[in-house]
C-alpha cells in the first residue's frame, strides 16, 4: 500500500464542516472521550498515551478513558481507531511503526492508515539506542559494524518484533553501512532483554528507556541512540552518525495523536490546541523525561506533514530491504 503524493495532507479538507457539529446531541464533549493506546500496558506508548490523556482530561468537560489494543505492531489498535465513529470520541495514540510503517509491512491491513485516519497533533519523540552485549568484542558502533563487515550474515541482532521501530532502524544502518545481520525478532523488550542478558544477541535496537542503568552497571555497552544530536539523559553517548560514521543518519521515534476521516475539523482544532498547550507545559516535560521522551508537539498541519515524508522515508526501508509481514 502506497500513499500518493501529498495524500496525508490532502486527507484535511475531507474533515467535516463546522456545520456538521451542530448535528451531534449537544456541544462536543458531552460524554466520557476514549483514547486508544496501540501497545500494551507498560511500554513507552502506554507511557504518551496516558500522558495525553491526562493533558485531555485536564482541559476538557468529561473523562478521559484509556484502552491499551495491543497487537500486529499497534495495527490492531489503529484499526479499531480508523473503524470508529468519526464523532470525537475516540481518538487513537498515532505511533511511528502503525501510521509510518505498518502501511508498507502489512499490505493487507483492514483499513487505510492514509485515508481512514486524519491527524490531530503530534506530541512527543525520542531516539533509539544501539546496544551490544557486555562482552561483544567491540566497544564503539563503528568497531561493531566492522565485526559485522567481517562476518556477514552472523552475527545476531534482536529487536522488540518484526516491523517495529528497532527493526527498521536497525535495518536502515545496517543498509546505510552496508553491513548484514541476522534479524532476530521478539514479542517485545522483555524477552529480548533476557536474551541479551545472556549473550545470545550480539546487537539491539530498541526504545532507549530501558537500557542506560544496565550500561551504568556494566551489563550491555551503549553504543549509539538514534537522534541527530546527543541526547540529554545520556549525553555521553554518541549519535550513529558520529559513532558508526554514517554522516546525517538520524531517525525518530514519535507519537502523536489521529481521530477517525470525517472527524469535525472544529473538533480536530479543539483537540490540536488542547495537545499542543498541554505537551508545552513543564509539568508534562518532566512527566516524559522519566523515559527519555521529549515533548515536541506539532499542529495538525505540521503533522501532517511529518506523517508524509515518514510514510515515505519508511516505505523505502521496507522495500529495500525486502521486508512483508503479511
Amino acid at each position: 500500500m502506497h500513499a500518493p503524493r501529498r495524500a496525508l495532507l490532502g486527507a484535511l479538507p475531507l474533515l467535516a464542516a463546522p456545520g456538521l457539529l451542530r448535528a451531534q446531541t449537544g456541544p462536543w464533549p458531552n460524554r466520557p472521550v476514549r483514547v486508544i493506546i496501540p501497545f500494551p500496558p507498560g511500554a513507552s506508548t502506554d507511557a504518551v498515551g496516558r500522558t495525553t490523556a491526562a493533558v485531555l482530561g485536564a482541559r476538557l468537560s468529561q473523562p478521559v478513558v484509556v484502552e491499551n489494543r495491543g497487537g500486529a505492531g499497534g495495527n490492531i489498535g489503529a484499526e479499531a481507531a480508523a473503524k470508529s465513529d468519526p464523532d470525537g470520541y475516540t481518538l487513537l495514540i498515532s505511533t511511528i511503526s502503525a501510521s509510518a510503517m505498518g502501511p508498507h509491512l502489512y499490505p493487507r491491513l483492514g483499513y487505510d492508515p492514509v485515508k481512514d485516519l486524519v491527524p490531530v497533533a503530534r506530541t512527543c519523540h525520542t531516539p533509539n539506542c544501539v546496544v551490544a552485549r557486555g562482552d561483544l568484542p567491540a566497544n564503539t558502533l563503528r568497531e561493531a559494524l566492522e565485526l559485522a563487515r567481517a562476518r556477514p550474515g552472523q552475527l545476531l541482532f534482536g529487536s522488540p518484533g518484526n516491523g517495529t521501530s528497532g527493526h527498521l532502524i536497525g535495518e536502515s544502518i545496517h543498509r546505510n553501512a552496508g553491513v548484514s545481520l541476522q534479524h532476530v525478532p521478539y514479542r517485545g523488550t522483555a524477552p529480548l532483554l533476557t536474551d541479551l542478558l545472556a549473550g545470545r544477541l550480539d546487537i539491539v535496537n530498541d526504545n532507549l528507556p530501558a537500557y542506560p542503568q544496565l550500561a551504568r552497571d556494566g551489563k550491555v555497552k551503549l553504543l549509539a541512540v538514534t537522534s541527530a544530536e546527543r541526547w540529554y539523559s545520556v549525553p555521553d553517548v554518541p549519535t550513529v552518525a558520529e559513532a558508526g560514521g554514517l554522516p546525517g543518519f538520524s531517525a525518530m521515534i514519535w507519537w502523536g495523536v489521529q481521530a477517525p476521516a470525517g472527524t469535525p475539523a472544529p473538533i480536530v482544532k479543539q483537540l490540536s490546541d488542547i495537545i499542543q498547550e498541554g505537551f508545552a507545559t513543564t509539568e508534562v516535560r518532566d512527566r516524559l523525561r522519566n523515559y527519555s521522551i521529549e515533548p515536541a508537539p506539532q499542529s495538525t498541519e505540521d503533522f501532517a506533514r511529518h506523517l508524509e515524508a515518514e510514510h515515505k522515508r519508511w516505505g523505502e526501508v521496507v522495500r529495500s530491504a525486502g521486508i512483508t509481514l503479511g
